[in-house]
């Protein structure tokens, strides 16, 4: 019987290290929506048509002073659900009541969304003109895999098939980048404005696997088993030789993105935002590893002292490693496509959020409802996701015209169900797709308040130097 492996292969870190611990996320289409349309130094850098200002009483500079606005957010959802939750709460495999047969598919994936550095200056009240610099950190994984990967590391002889084609295939991804971005926004007309954020990118770590023919046959009697794999594996990095210098920023892995936006305010109070967003790629030096594999078959008995799962792996790691070779590659980024929809009710302020991956399959539906109750809100969402959930989040924010403070979930009761799970050592796993999901942020301006000529409390041009005389003080040029 072969169980799974316990120490660390190559194989083994291809199918848990890099997609399921790289990607514990089904919500890759998560952007903090209830963040959307706040008015935040956040929401001005995510949608960049947004204003982040109010004229005459905010001060004309917003920074985050290096207070990371933290975005992290982690689910998994599909028919191995059980088998993950072994996983998770009880670090082992147990795929024993998967059910195979019937290509059911597992979504996987990661996303993290960090800004380390966020400044902007109201740089004109005439057009509401808005410039921007910001220093992001994000991660993004997508991956599906089939009941039969998780149920194989549990026991082979779960198939009642002596040959099996095609279980093993998959498809997945994760990256990791910085981005540099310079955005600027105005008013178009008095009720429509456009904006636009332009980023340089620097990537960090990359990993991409596709299997795309796979065969298992069994011959239960005699105890054997063989197996093959073909495809492709991508990384920029040796597994086993992560450095911490690839963090930093160095564009050895340059790329570059933009966002595209607008809003219109239509007479009635209905206010429509649209973007287009990340938009680019990444171009990974030539010192990055690309292994074309096919594994043929490999064969394994049990007639060995050495087990026949650790064989098993042996082989598929030898016959993988053997096709590396060192090659340059593109990525792209998981670009969307976006529509908020809004209409201001006295405090009550709601938003509905369609969004769409443009590259991949998959988007969200979002209600995001906000209750404004002098300097603070609070925040209730329920969000769709096409992959086959519902989602309900929560959040509370303190915004005054110079500051923001916010910290909210977009999974609130699935990330209160695992807290629960892990505080209390539960022998029972919460119900439903796992999921969690945290992000914080802080922001303050400063400087001298931007204001309308008309509202100005001091007139340019007018000295207050109490020496000189009253005409000469009007007809004076400023200091």
């Amino acid at each position: 019987m072969i169980r799974p492996r316990r120490k660390s292969t190559y194989l083994f870190k291809i199918f848990v290290l890099s997609i399921i611990i790289l990607g514990t996320n089904n919500r890759i289409f998560a952007q903090q929506f209830s963040l959307y349309n706040s008015r935040t130094l956040f929401d001005s850098f995510e949608n960049p048509s947004q204003r982040a200002y109010q004229v005459d009483t905010s001060k004309r500079f917003a920074f985050n002073f290096f207070i990371p606005t933290i975005s992290i957010n982690s689910s998994f959802s599909g028919p191995a659900q059980n088998a993950f939750k072994t996983l998770l709460y009880d670090g082992m495999f147990n795929g024993r009541n998967i059910t195979i047969g019937g290509n059911k598919l597992n979504t996987i994936a990661l996303n993290s969304n960090n800004y380390v550095a966020m400044l902007r200056m109201l740089k004109s009240v005439k057009k509401y003109q808005e410039i921007g610099l910001s220093w992001q950190i994000r991660n993004d994984g997508r991956a599906r895999l089939s009941n039969e990967i998780f149920a194989v590391f549990d026991d082979y002889r779960i198939f009642n098939s002596s040959s099996l084609q095609d279980i093993f295939n998959l498809n997945g991804y994760n990256q990791s980048f910085h981005q540099f971005s310079f955005s600027y926004r105005q008013n178009y007309t008095k009720r429509m404005a456009i904006g636009a954020k332009l980023s340089l990118l620097s990537g960090i770590s990359y990993t991409s696997l596709k299997v795309r023919q796979s065969e298992i046959n069994l011959d239960e009697s005699a105890d054997v088993i063989d197996v093959s794999l073909r495809g492709t594996l991508r990384s920029n990095f040796k597994f086993d030789n992560f450095q911490r210098e690839m963090v930093n920023p160095n564009f050895k892995n340059p790329g570059f993105s933009f966002t595209a936006g607008a809003s219109y305010k239509l007479r009635d109070g209905w206010f429509v935002l649209g973007n287009l967003k990340d938009i680019g790629l990444i171009k990974w030096s030539k010192d990055s590893y690309e292994y074309n594999f096919n594994t043929d078959k490999i064969f394994i008995d049990n007639a060995s002292n050495q087990t026949a799962d650790n064989r098993l792996a042996d082989s598929i790691d030898k016959n993988i490693s053997s096709t590396s070779m060192n090659k340059s590659y593109v990525s792209i980024l998981n670009g969307k496509a976006e529509i908020l929809i809004n209409k201001d009710f006295g405090n009550y302020r709601p938003n509905l959020i369609l969004s769409k991956s443009i590259y991949y399959k998959g988007g969200d539906i979002a209600l995001v409802n906000n209750y404004h109750y002098k300097n603070y809100v609070f925040t209730g969402m329920t969000d769709y996701n096409t992959n086959g959930f519902l989602q309900l989040g929560g959040q509370f924010m303190v915004k005054t015209p110079n500051v923001e403070f916010y910290m909210g979930s977009d999974h609130l009761i699935k990330s209160f169900e695992i807290l629960k799970t892990y505080a209390k050592n539960e022998s029972t796993y919460p119900s439903g797709y796992t999921g969690v999901s945290f992000y914080m942020g802080f922001a303050l301006k400063f400087g001298k308040v931007l204001e309308h000529p008309l509202n100005a409390t001091q007139i340019p041009g007018f000295i207050k130097d109490p020496k000189k005389g009253f005409i000469k003080r009007l007809s004076g040029k400023k200091n």
